[in-house]
């Protein structure tokens, strides 16, 4: 089983849409930890904030076929596979890792660039996977965290862990 994290968010009823989404998640996946979660302002368009957060999960299946089974969780709550990047959304789910693989999976950039680029992405990760290394670097991800500090961020739930099941 491999290690994979996923990036969550959503700025329409975003907590009981994240919450729908984990628990749609667990569906299928054996769900190994869920960061805090933290509300962010829309980046590149103006928009209600976002919440974001982190969970970990374990699957047996390719990049690509994980990437194409999120992609239809994201359309179940509304998502057009077309969507505008910078857009509202109910739900979005990101792979930001998937074990150790490094490249392009179909279209699929591993690991992705916004865990060095957004506290939104790098903060929940860093919370339930504080020792995590870029597989691409072989640098620690807190590492990062210096450069990204100052974005705004704030926590809007506890911590919450969901064992695997």
């Amino acid at each position: 089983m491999v290690q994979v994290f996923l990036g969550l968010g959503s700025n329409i009823d975003a907590e009981h849409n994240l919450a729908a989404g984990i628990a749609r998640l667990s569906e299928s996946f054996a769900v190994q930890q869920v960061s805090p979660w933290y509300r962010s302002p829309a980046m590149g368009f103006e928009g209600p904030d976002f919440i974001n957060l982190v969970v970990e999960i374990r699957c047996e299946c390719p990049p690509e076929t994980l990437a194409a089974a999120l992609k239809q969780i994201e359309a179940d709550f509304g998502r057009a596979p077309d969507a505008v990047k910078y857009s509202s959304r109910a739900l979005d789910i990101d792979i930001l890792l998937f074990g150790n693989e490094v490249g392009e999976f179909a279209g699929l950039q591993l690991p992705r660039a916004d865990i060095r680029q957004f506290a939104f992405v790098l903060r929940p990760l860093l919370d339930i996977f504080p020792q995590g290394v870029d597989p691409q670097t072989g640098q620690p991800l807190a590492d990062e965290w210096p450069a990204l500090a100052c974005q705004p961020l704030y926590p809007v739930r506890p911590v919450q862990v969901h064992s695997a099941g």
